[in-house]
């Protein structure tokens, strides 16, 4: 279907080229102004045939670019082939003028004109010039006012696009829109009516397809997970923390630095403190407090806006909540989105690639965040100026230094600084204590006096105890006894009030509440061990299920996931054999408040309810680890076994926290809301199947058994439910990978995915019992699947790389796949040449680990007769000087590709032929290639007698 932006720069070419017509044959037309500057009074015939050859051949190109992309616009194709019919038609009555001997000048082209007028020639050009200009307007009118036209439609959903992502660029498009309805109306006296709704047509044109792209690249940016650590931080207690933003005179806390560093320095300021501290509450507060605003903008300057971007690393969460390739697309996102004039600038590539082709891409690789960061911290931002506010160093999944070299070069941006926060690692105390940046102070120090508040106002608020504490001055010294055990950690403070509330009451003598804190231990981790210890005999196989599972999940489960463990263990087998039914609005009810006293009661306040995170199908809520040091002190090795022991009964059952993820999730597919169709919850439905793969890949590694059982009753349910809304299977709603060679053209299925997500036994079970699947498949062949496993995804999980299964490779060609098969919906490319490919694309980003699989694939389907000799065309990334680059024709047919001027110097993809070994040379280099040269292709039965010249016959 044609992008509508496309059909309006279509009709903009069509009203300059009527225009220029009209008023070429015009009787009262006496201006003339060639596209060469000639004017009427020099003007030739030839310049006049030579424009409207021009403004021709510039409708035909633009004509050409709508159905590269697609166009269906019947109207206006039929006025765009007339228009050109009668191009064609006024430069034959131009060249047929019958002009006086020597004549070229203007005067005699309009008495040649008004000679051909009188035989009518002209006046039928004329008229018919003018239906094309009614006929156009009324067409403009009726997309610029119909809600239901596309034109509308995606005007209207860039414009919804841009308020949803929060863009701060301003857009053009109602007042153009306005404005070219105007003129199509003919409401606008103007002599130049034609030459200026053309214009508009073109500016409306081009500015929605800006803030498209500027859109379409920011939502390549954003993941789910972006903001989620944040949002479940909890908030800072009443009037803690407001010592950072007041001045030092006002405060008897040594002094911070902090304020001083908001108003008038750059560079880094670095918080640190213990485990459970609250140094993310801390950076909560200050990334949204409106006196850290005004502070930033006496540093930014009169004219220039400050803004605070935050990032919360999270080691318990999802892939990107840990990762550099999380904080450099969030901090991307959330730059971008304030500042989109550098989007073309920091995503060049990107931004070329969907300008000139309008193609999607595949998610950004670490090398190239790492690029367009190294841009963004080189540019000058217009009017603005950021404060990054990055939690958790201690949380990155790499190495510290590595993170530490990042955001240093980060630091070195004169528009962009750093508020830090970590433990008190060795790394961090080296890179930044000392005076080695710009301020930094060690969280503890400071939150005595608010510990301190935080005891009083919970104790004092029970009547009974300020009762008491007014009567007995003992009092005031038991909560500075709880305050100086503190130590500083608030998330022990936290724990001990909490402790000492539930046990107020009658028994609230002060004896009673000092005997209670004296058995509490005095660090998180003793804390964490009693709070384990308490949990009741009956319940510890139900507690170590519950905490396992909970560590295991790539991420916070649904609040419904628990109530499905629960019956599992009550009833095996029954997300297996339950019906497919949605929960009605009160049972859901009922469980969220049955689930949520359970969780209280079986792990002793270890678990907590986000209620901040809404599940959007379920309408629950997510469960997660009370904070990361709860998951940390779990997952010790002497932790873990004592919850496997617990889980599966000292080994007397077998239990699998994998396995009972599979069932939890199977059961809540099963109690989707999609009677009607899969389409209104995709995101969902392949959340839920991706996880599921993903836990049944897990089981099949840790050798628990087969799943195949589980694994066909999902494809079963979504089937069921996909037949209201789909003609093909379900797997083909899911979108295909950015790139060539993706579409899948309707022939997805289940085994393609089982592949895809490294099922190696339940792919080699299905094919034990169906050799003939793999000769049968449509589309890609299921060996193309294993190599390249490329998959779009709404959630991250961890194996979910571009790295080969090469036992699923092994599977596949010993059940017959071939790799010279030739793929007739890639062009006839074989199997063995969509892998060359791919290995030849990716051969730059890709680790040693990656490509040492590559070569145990390769080697392997060259002893399956793998074609060494194959030849292929694809292209390279070469770096020319300006000028000595090749010539490139239009941009949507060339194919010298994805041009980017980088100073003197423009990049671009510039074809080659290649053979099969060249790749394999280039991807693996000299030392390995003779081991694959060496290789013998294994001869099949029937090779052998067909080479010895045996002839099958009748005769004896």
């Amino acid at each position: 279907m044609l992008d509508p932006l496309t059909a309006l720069s279509l009709a903009s070419a069509v009203v300059q080229l009527v225009d220029f017509g009209c008023k070429l044959v015009s009787q009262s037309q006496e201006l003339y102004h060639s596209a060469s500057g000639a004017t009427k009074h020099n003007v030739t015939l030839g310049e006049i045939t030579k424009d409207i050859e021009e403004l021709s051949q510039n409708l035909k190109k633009k004509q050409e670019m709508a159905h590269t992309s697609g166009t269906n616009d019947v109207a206006l194709e039929k006025i765009v082939l007339t228009c050109q019919e009668e191009a064609g038609k006024l430069l034959r009555l131009l060249n047929g003028l019958e002009l006086p001997p020597g004549a070229t000048r203007w005067d005699a082209f309009r008495k040649a004109i008004k000679n051909a007028r009188k035989a009518a020639r002209v006046e039928e050009v004329e008229s018919r010039l003018a239906k094309i200009q009614r006929q156009l307007d009324t067409h403009l009118l009726y997309i610029m006012s119909n809600e239901q036209s596309a034109l509308l439609s995606r005007l209207n959903m860039i414009a919804k696009e841009h308020t949803s992502l929060q863009l701060e660029s301003a857009h053009r498009m109602e007042q153009l829109k306005a404005e070219i309805r105007s003129y199509a109306k003919r409401q606008v006296d103007d002599s130049n009516r034609a030459q200026n709704l053309s214009c508009k047509l073109q500016i409306l044109a081009e500015e929605g397809q800006r803030v498209a792209n500027e859109e379409t690249i920011l939502k390549s940016l954003q993941f789910d997970e972006w903001k989620r650590r944040f949002n479940v931080v909890s908030k800072a207690y009443k009037q803690t923390f407001e010592w950072m933003l007041q001045d030092p005179e006002d405060d008897s806390r040594p002094p911070t630095g902090f304020k001083e560093w908001l108003r008038s320095q750059n560079g880094i300021y670095w918080i640190a403190g213990k485990a459970g501290s609250g140094k993310s509450t801390l950076m909560k507060f200050l990334s949204d407090h409106e006196e850290v605003s005004r502070c930033l903008q006496a540093w930014a300057g009169p004219s220039t806006k400050a803004v605070t971007i935050p990032w919360f690393f999270w080691n318990a969460g999802s892939p990107m909540q840990k990762s550099r390739e999380g904080l450099f697309q969030s901090l991307l996102f959330q730059i971008l989105r304030r500042c989109p004039s550098l989007i073309p600038i920091v995503c060049s590539t990107r931004w070329h690639d969907f300008r000139a082709y309008g193609e999607k891409r595949d998610p950004w690789t670490l090398d190239e965040l790492s690029h367009a960061f190294d841009v963004l911290a080189q540019q000058t931002f217009p009017g603005i100026r950021f404060c990054l506010f990055i939690d958790g160093l201690d949380e990155y999944d790499g190495l510290p230094n590595e993170l530490i070299r990042i955001l240093r070069g980060i630091a070195q941006s004169h528009n962009i600084k750093l508020c830090l926060s970590s433990r008190r690692w060795t790394p961090f105390r080296e890179a930044f204590e000392g005076g080695k940046c710009e301020g930094s102070l060690l969280l503890e120090r400071y939150t005595k006096p608010d510990i301190e508040h935080f005891v009083r106002d919970l104790l004092e608020k029970d009547e009974c105890f300020a009762e008491a504490e007014r009567k007995d001055k003992r009092y005031a010294v038991f909560i500075q006894d709880v305050i100086e055990r503190a130590k500083g950690v608030f998330l022990w403070v936290q724990l001990v009030v909490t402790r000492l509330l539930k046990g107020l009451g009658e028994r609230n003598r002060l004896e009673d509440l000092q005997n209670r804190l004296d058995t509490m231990p005095r660090t998180l981790k003793r804390f964490f061990q009693q709070m384990f210890d308490r949990i009741d005999e009956a319940d510890m196989t139900e507690s170590a299920r519950i905490f396992l599972i909970t560590a295991h999940a790539v991420q916070p489960l649904s609040i419904t996931a628990y109530h499905y463990l629960e019956r599992e263990d009550r009833e095996p087998g029954f997300a297996l054999t339950c019906a497919a039914k949605p929960m009605s609005p009160p049972q859901l009810q009922h469980v969220c408040r049955d689930v949520s006293n359970r969780l209280n009661f079986l792990c002793q306040d270890l678990l907590e309810v986000n209620e901040s995170i809404v599940d959007p199908t379920f309408v629950d809520y997510k469960v997660d680890f009370l904070h990361r040091t709860v998951r940390d002190f779990l997952m010790t090795k002497e932790m873990y076994s004592q919850l496997m022991q617990r889980a599966t009964k000292d080994n007397t059952c077998d239990w699998d926290a994998h396995q009972s993820l599979c069932n939890v999730a199977l059961a809540r597919a099963k109690s989707l809301s999609l009677q009607k169709g899969i389409r209104p919850g995709l995101n969902v439905l392949f959340a839920l199947v991706d996880e599921f793969m993903f836990y049944a890949h897990e089981v099949e590694n840790e050798q628990k058994g087969p799943l195949h059982p589980l694994i066909d009753e999902l494809d079963r349910v979504i089937s069921n439910y996909a037949d209201a809304d789909m003609a093909c299977h379900w797997t083909n709603a899911r979108d295909s990978p950015a790139g060539l060679h993706f579409n899948e053209a309707n022939h997805n299925d289940f085994l393609a995915l089982a592949i895809q997500s490294r099922l190696d036994l339940y792919v080699k079970h299905t094919l034990d019992h169906n050799c003939n699947l793999i000769g049968a498949k449509a589309g890609r062949p299921y060996l193309d699947y294993a190599l390249r496993p490329n998959i779009v995804t709404p959630v991250m999980l961890p194996h979910l790389v571009e790295f080969i299964d090469f036992n699923m490779v092994s599977i596949l060609l010993q059940k017959g796949a071939d790799p010279n098969q030739k793929v007739s919906i890639y062009g006839n490319i074989t199997v063995w040449g969509l892998f060359l490919l791919s290995c030849y694309e990716k051969k730059d980003a890709s680790s040693l680990q990656v490509r040492n699989v590559w070569f145990q694939a390769a080697e392997m389907m060259i002893r399956k007769g793998a074609d060494r000799r194959l030849k292929l065309q694809t292209n390279r990334r070469e770096t020319f000087t300006r000028g000595s680059e090749p010539n490139m024709p239009d941009a949507r047919t060339a194919k010298y590709r994805r041009p980017i001027v980088r100073g003197a110097t423009i990049e671009m993809d510039v074809p080659v032929d290649l053979t099969a070994m060249t790749i394999l040379r280039e991807v693996f280099g000299d030392g390995k290639i003779a081991e694959l040269e060496a290789i013998a292709p294994e001869i099949k039965s029937w090779g052998i007698l067909k080479a010895i010249g045996w002839v099958w016959s009748s005769n004896p």
